[in-house]
């Protein structure tokens, strides 16, 4: 009884098995049209190795039918889908599909799609650092002055996704899946400009030296000139901890 039960649930664990195969199958068969499709848009940037191994027509035809080929086709289909990956670089049918959003309309872009989402974050984000920064300099310094080296190092790292951003969707480069660590660089920006607190006398003029002495604020001295440093900090983040894991491998 008891291996006719065990059986049964091969069968069934099988039949999980193959059914995942089928939906991975599928997957790829929509990735190689997505790939297809950008192979035909734009032919003409596109250079292969081996282009007289690789027909268009045929291979359009092969992922309509995938995965209901014949053993050789597939194999074929397969070798012809690394041939055309390939050849796109980093234009991946995963970018394709991120950044596909033609006749979408404007709110379905925005909300219902990853990238969409992650635009509209760094979007509030980069108004929220520009909009305190602005509201300081109108009320006269009514924010603490510890502050402004995060804020501008905020800015400086908004500054820079954005345009890197820019730069990936015109060129369908963009890739979801590197939203975590898009975000990450954010939190590193900010604390590597926020870093020169710890510095307070950085870059302070003598005369603002003399005057604000007598002060008993730790971060009295922060001057205009590190909110731009903090500024840089985070836009060129990447030179920043480049020079101190320099500095960590030579203490090593």
């Amino acid at each position: 009884m008891s291996d006719i039960n065990n059986q049964e649930e091969m069968s069934e664990a099988d039949r999980e098995r193959a059914k995942e195969i089928r939906d991975e199958q599928k997957i790829l068969a929509r990735n190689a049209w997505h790939l297809a499709r950008y192979y035909i848009e734009h032919d003409q940037d596109i250079e292969f190795r081996e282009k007289g191994k690789f027909d268009i027509g045929d291979f359009l035809i092969c992922s309509e039918e995938y995965p209901d080929l014949e053993e050789e086709k597939r194999k074929e289909f397969i070798r012809q889908y690394a041939i055309l990956e390939k050849a796109t670089k980093n234009v991946t049918a995963r970018t394709l599909v991120a950044t596909r959003i033609h006749g979408q309309g404007f709110f379905h872009a925005v909300f219902g799609t990853s990238v969409g989402k992650y635009l509209l974050f760094l979007a509030v984000v980069t108004i929220t650092f520009l909009s305190l920064l602005i509201v300081n300099i109108v009320t006269d310094n009514i924010l603490p002055t510890v502050l402004i080296p995060f804020l501008a190092a905020g800015l400086g790292t908004c500054v820079f996704l954005l345009r890197i951003t820019q730069e990936k969707l015109s060129t369908r480069q963009f890739d979801p899946a590197f939203i975590p660590s898009q975000l990450i660089r954010l939190s590193l920006g900010i604390l590597a400009g926020g870093s020169l607190v710890l510095f307070p006398d950085l870059l302070a003029s003598s005369a603002t030296t003399a005057n604000e002495s007598s002060s008993n604020n730790l971060f009295a001295n922060i001057s205009i000139e590190q909110g731009t440093l903090a500024f840089i900090l985070g836009y060129a983040v990447d030179i920043f901890y480049s020079l101190l894991d320099n500095i960590g491998g030579k203490i090593k």
